[in-house]
């Protein structure tokens, strides 16, 4: 069952390298989320320990839920911006006029808020998840990646967030790596 957990992960976690590819990238997302929680369930059946999984799929329940909320919010800010914009006879020229058009409800603002909160909120469960991962399996990358990503989210509003983040999904693709090796070393 560890080497289901390891085999997943490490298809999980490199399955977000397929954004490139215009349709299946948000597919490769969907499926690479799904991978990894199947992984963190299965770790937690092979260490006893419920919270590896059950912090994860809090996490990514709120981080998924935070997202359509506020995605939803931000389309009606950016469809209350067209129709206005079509009444008006909005310049579309005039970037500015445009902008206030869009952030002027407060809409847009208030879904872009509501996915930071999620977002912060939900990495911080998958941080914990991480943490607990890397107590079990003596692999503490685990626990690097998920302070990373915590961070990356939080330093997301001045725009360093996106490195921060990406920094950490490779040390998080290291530490699946180290655990085949560590399996490795163990049988011979």
């Amino acid at each position: 069952m560890k080497g289901q957990a390891i085999t997943l992960g490490k298809i999980g976690i490199l399955l977000p390298i397929a954004f490139v590819i215009p349709f299946l990238g948000s597919l490769a997302g969907l499926a690479a989320m799904i991978l990894l929680l199947f992984s963190h369930y299965y770790f937690t059946k092979v260490y006893e320990k419920p919270e590896i999984f059950r912090k994860a799929l809090t996490g990514t329940i709120i981080v998924v839920a935070g997202n359509i909320i506020g995605g939803i919010f931000i389309a009606i800010g950016l469809g209350t911006a067209i129709f206005t914009s079509a009444e008006t006879g909005l310049d579309m020229s005039n970037y500015q006029e445009l902008m206030g058009q869009i952030f002027g409800s407060g809409m847009s603002i208030f879904g872009g808020i509501l996915m930071l909160a999620a977002g912060i909120v939900g990495i911080y469960f998958v941080f914990k998840s991480l943490q607990s991962l890397a107590d079990q399996t003596n692999v503490n990358l685990f626990k690097t990646a998920g302070l990373l990503y915590l961070i990356g989210v939080i330093t997301s509003v001045i725009l360093i967030g996106g490195l921060v983040i990406f920094a950490g999904w490779i040390l998080h693709i290291i530490a699946y790596f180290s655990l085949r090796q560590e399996q490795e070393g163990a049988v011979v």
